[in-house]
């Protein structure tokens, strides 16, 4: 008996067991899912890095459009044909996000992100936005979300300007058959471009590499408590503190 309780044993319980099995894979999951997402945007990063410093190019002698590969294009605004897209906040202060309509010289149609400006808080009206007259060159970089937009409800509009929450390509598209799959996101010293300031990620790759650490930090806790709930190590930790001590 005493040979027995001297010996690592499990006693395991099977409600220890049950959570065990369910909080340490999606701990493990939610760990190695921030590792991925931290590789992401180190190409993401990488990628912007490389083709931020290419030459701006005719976007109509553009067979593909990479995000943020440097652009210009020659034409005029739509004077009327603008959205503004709703509750954009930048320095604590709400605003709008103006998405508008360019067309090209060869007719082709160009979703343009002009930047953001300043709204009214209490939401009873919207800026007055000025839209540049005559044919311009505006410049640029190339950008397509990848991400689903996420509303609440419909935001079916036909008159102009529109108010909405978000702008989704492919559905202008439906509307503006001759309407590039790309936006063309202005630089600050662009002609029409207001407010400019842009993320290339919201979260860093260091941060998620953090995240991922906590994740794995939890299950290893989770593990830790496992073992100690469901054998005899504590005892025998105990054992062997008081044996020290004895000798001492």
């Amino acid at each position: 008996m005493a040979s027995q309780r001297t010996r690592f044993q499990w006693q395991l319980d099977w409600k220890s067991v049950l959570a065990i099995m369910l909080m340490l894979p999606v701990l493990v999951s939610l760990g190695c899912w921030q590792l991925r997402r931290a590789d992401e945007k180190r190409v993401l990063l990488a990628n912007f890095e490389e083709r931020r410093l290419l030459p701006a190019v005719n976007i109509a002698d553009l067979d593909a459009y990479p995000n943020y590969r440097p652009v210009y294009a020659v034409g005029e605004f739509d004077p009327e044909k603008y959205w503004l897209l709703d509750n954009r906040i930048s320095h604590g202060r709400f605003g709008y996000e103006i998405m508008a309509v360019f067309i090209q010289t060869d007719g082709s149609q160009l979703l343009v992100d002009r930047g953001w400006i300043e709204g009214d808080a209490s939401r009873r009206t919207v800026p007055a936005v000025t839209v540049p007259k005559g044919l311009v060159s505006i410049s640029g970089e190339l950008y397509r979300s990848e991400d689903k937009n996420f509303s609440l409800g419909s935001e079916v509009q036909t008159g102009w300007p529109r108010r909405q929450q978000w702008l989704d390509i492919d559905t202008v598209k439906q509307e503006f058959q001759n309407m590039l799959p790309v936006s063309l996101r202005l630089d600050e010293s662009s002609i029409g471009a207001f407010q400019t300031e842009r993320l290339v990620v919201n979260v860093t790759p260091a941060k998620h590499t953090g995240y991922a650490v906590q994740w794995f930090a939890m299950a290893l806790a989770l593990g830790i408590i496992f073992i100690f709930l469901n054998t005899n190590l504590a005892e025998l930790l105990k054992r062997r503190k008081d044996e020290e001590n004895k000798e001492l």
